[in-house]
């Protein structure tokens, strides 16, 4: 199943996510520690974003 990684805006097989982070009660997963290092930064930030175009992360 893809996810879309809600730092970055990659998408990717929720299997091969580098994390899994929960918050809110929802999970997110992530391409790289980077993204996932991102996100715990500044959660709220990537959280609600509905159409993320991407950060320019680490693709």
């Amino acid at each position: 199943m893809k996810v879309k990684d809600p730092v970055c805006g990659m998408k990717i097989e929720k299997e091969e996510a580098a994390e899994k982070i929960e918050y809110m009660g929802k999970e997110y997963y992530f391409c790289s520690q980077e993204c996932a290092e991102k996100f715990k930064d500044n959660p709220e930030q990537y959280a609600h974003q509905k159409n993320s175009h991407g950060h320019g992360c680490c693709h």
